[in-house]
């Protein structure tokens, strides 16, 4: 009798063990369909917010042909694209929101350098006038150029090589144009306060990008003029903006007062009244998900029509 009360425990306890073990492995079949869903789900959700934001790209693309159709007009903020757009249901369940953004009204960082490598000066001092106009140090200036130009030596005040190396971990500088704003995060003592101040005001593109007086911030528009009558008047900026471009060249030139010093800033800036290069900045949102997408737009010249998307990002 023993012995089958023996046997008949073993058997319980085997069939426990066999229970738990399919119990664990039910659970985790479960879990990992759950989760492969999930990311499915995810997945599909993130691709049709590119599908939007691409779709975004095309209605700015448009706008933008309908501004700069006449090649001898300016471009301004009283324009159709300048416009916010949304919030909308594209489709159903996706919400989009988006904004064109003229990169050519912000100061130029890779304008800093000249083609043959050397300092732009004029550059370099409407920078620090920028700086004091944010309330940021304008001994930044030679650490950005630093940054920037091909040398591997180091201007007074600035850091090149020897300085990065000396850090943990060590790193060099870039010694080359920036495609990116976020590159100043890379620059010795440049914390993220001092970036979130400085980032509305400055752009990152082709040394040839010129920039355009239509759309300049208040502020950069004092470091230009050294002028302080902008950089604290946004409203009243924007009021002067509603019928079209403002403030003219000719207003610019008459506050510089020396026809000369107006010629030479122009010329190292290159200030006109136009835009080539765009940023469009959006944003989806699809219940409880939300996906920021930025691209790059650049306008082909007069006479193409043709809007050529340079950059595209899509992140949740």
């Amino acid at each position: 009798m023993r012995r089958y009360v023996r046997s008949d425990g073993i058997a319980l306890l085997t069939a426990l063990i066999v229970l738990a073990i399919t119990a664990a492995l039910a659970y985790a079949l479960t879990a990992e369909t759950g989760l492969a869903i999930r990311r499915t789900a995810g997945s599909a959700s993130q691709d049709q917010a590119r599908e939007i934001s691409a779709a975004t790209e095309a209605l700015a693309a448009s706008l933008l042909r309908e501004a700069l159709e006449d090649p001898n007009a300016s471009l301004h903020g009283a324009q159709r694209w300048a416009r916010p757009y949304g919030p909308v249901e594209i489709i159903p369940g996706y919400v989009m929101q988006a904004r064109l953004v003229d990169l050519q009204g912000r100061f130029n960082l890779n304008a800093l350098v000249n083609l043959d490598g050397r300092p732009n000066e004029l550059a370099r001092r409407t920078l620090e006038r920028l700086l004091r106009n944010l309330d940021l140090e304008p001994q930044w200036s030679p650490k950005i150029i630093d940054w920037l130009d091909a040398d591997d030596q180091p201007l007074d005040g600035g850091a090149e090589t020897s300085h990065y190396s000396a850090l943990t971990p060590a790193y060099r500088p870039a010694n080359r144009s920036i495609t990116s704003t976020s590159e100043l995060l890379a620059i010795d003592g440049f914390d993220l306060d001092r970036y979130r101040k400085l980032e509305p005001h400055v752009s990152a593109l082709p040394r040839d990008a010129g920039l355009n007086l239509c759309n300049a911030t208040g502020p950069l528009l004092d470091a230009l003029s050294g002028e302080r009558q902008w950089s604290d008047a946004e409203e009243s900026l924007q009021r002067n903006r509603q019928a079209g471009c403002f403030p003219r060249i000719e207003v610019l030139r008459n506050s510089l007062g020396d026809p000369t010093e107006f010629d030479a800033l122009r010329s190292a800036l290159g200030i006109g009244e136009r835009s080539r290069y765009f940023g469009l900045f959006g944003y989806v949102s699809s219940g409880r998900s939300g996906y920021t997408s930025y691209s790059l737009l650049r306008h082909e010249g007069p006479g193409t029509g043709q809007i050529r998307v340079l950059l595209r990002h899509t992140a949740p």
